[in-house]
């Protein structure tokens, strides 16, 4: 496609051309439109290019309209790819951090070491011997069995659970498209005996304040079992959305 500002000049240089072939027939008696032409006169030699000054005015204000329309388009188209070059940018920026910040958690949950009159337990070993001090102080009720296992374990829940909160935040206020993605990689990583303690946490602990809303928001406890939402009674404390998909 030719450029605008090229048609308008072949239009301008057509018009020209062709306007001064007609005046120049019609000073050699050739006059089709039966105007009076007097080239004795500079005035009225003068006015012949009248018309044709007119027509050339005329297009030079197209041609400047879209010419600004021209530019006003390719700026717009500059400052799109400029937007999706930054956006990608920023993708590239969280998904990096977030793997980094996946690979640290997972990291905490390794090095978990319990030390006690049994034997020592690491990982997720330890995890689940958590889980069973927390099931067998069942009898003093879920609340207080539940103080007693955090006031026992605390070294260790303590820092897990403020890493995984401020991790599921840091999706939370991203600006990714995908941020149900990310967490399903986060839920893929999480043991049964790490949703009971965290459903459990977010139910009668410190979880309460914060950590339970983004945890129903984004479905943490996805693929905690049914028979351990039943056995802790998971289902009346938290929303259901923290079982969704």
């Amino acid at each position: 496609m030719i450029p605008i500002d090229r048609r308008v000049f072949v239009i301008v240089a057509t018009l020209f051309v062709a306007w001064a072939l007609f005046v120049t027939l019609s000073g050699a008696g050739w006059n089709p439109a039966g105007l009076d032409w007097n080239f004795s006169n500079p005035g009225a030699f003068g006015d012949a290019f009248g018309p044709l000054s007119a027509a050339m005015a005329s297009l030079a204000a197209l041609s400047a309209i879209a010419t600004f329309r021209s530019q006003r388009s390719e700026f717009e188209r500059v400052r799109a790819r400029e937007d999706n070059a930054d956006k990608l940018a920023a993708e590239v920026t969280f998904e990096r951090t977030f793997f980094q910040l996946l690979d640290h958690h997972r990291q905490n949950v390794a090095s978990v070491d319990l030390d006690g009159s049994g034997p020592q337990r690491t990982g997720q070993d330890a995890f689940r011997a958590m889980v069973y001090f927390l099931r067998h102080r069942g009898a003093a009720g879920m609340m207080r069995s539940w103080e007693k296992t955090y006031e026992k374990y605390q070294n260790d829940l303590g820092h897990y659970f403020r890493f995984l909160y401020h991790l599921v935040r840091y999706v939370d206020r991203s600006a990714t498209d995908e941020k149900h993605f990310y967490i399903q990689i986060l839920r893929a990583t999480l043991s049964e005996s790490e949703l009971i303690l965290i459903a459990v946490n977010c139910c009668y602990g410190e979880g309460r304040d914060k950590f339970k809303k983004l945890v129903e928001d984004h479905a943490l406890l996805h693929n905690l079992s049914e028979k351990a939402q039943r056995e802790f009674d998971l289902g009346k404390m938290m929303g259901s959305g923290a079982f969704g998909a």
